[in-house]
């Protein structure tokens, strides 16, 4: 996920249909900032991992839908 970049596209697929996403942010936070939680107008998938060595940070990655 660290390689993601602007423009991405990330493909969400559930039982049979799928989402097209476009990566707008890959960013490092601080594990207790909930923030990128927040609403949204549009529809975006939030990802959110671990960051190699740096216990008290994680990745955030922002997509909004590709209609």
């Amino acid at each position: 996920m660290k390689k993601l970049k602007k423009d991405d596209k990330i493909i969400y697929c559930y039982k049979g249909s799928s989402r097209e996403y476009l990566v707008e942010k890959n960013d490092i936070i601080q594990d207790t900032d909930l923030s990128c939680l927040e609403d949204t107008e549009d529809n975006t998938i939030t990802l959110i991992t671990c960051v190699e060595n740096e216990e008290n940070y994680r990745r955030c990655i922002k997509a909004i839908e590709n209609k």
